[in-house]
């Protein structure tokens, strides 16, 4: 099962497909991407494919991403998590 995480303020929960929309919001915009090692993202369709890729991340104990909701709203402002997981040596990017 994924970790939900939760603040004061914030939810940290499953990016789902229900997400995109956001996410192309977020991964579109040049001042995110520019430090982010990605292409900036120019349609819906690769905003799918990184849910997937997120979705795939985990399940192969290869990363994990959660996408942050301020409570209370609806939808996600943007994203966190760890990169280059490795469970097994206790280590991991924060990204």
């Amino acid at each position: 099962m994924f970790p939900l995480l939760e603040t004061e303020r914030l939810l940290l929960r499953e990016i789902t497909i229900d997400d995109a929309k956001d996410i192309f919001t977020c991964f579109s915009n040049e001042n995110v991407t520019r430090y982010y090692g990605q292409e900036t993202l120019e349609d819906i369709k690769q905003a799918e494919t990184f849910v997937d890729f997120f979705a795939r991340s985990y399940t192969e104990k290869r990363g994990i991403r959660w996408g942050i909701e301020i409570k209370g709203t609806q939808g996600i402002i943007g994203t966190i998590g760890f990169n280059a997981w490795s469970p097994k040596h206790k280590r991991a990017e924060i990204g």
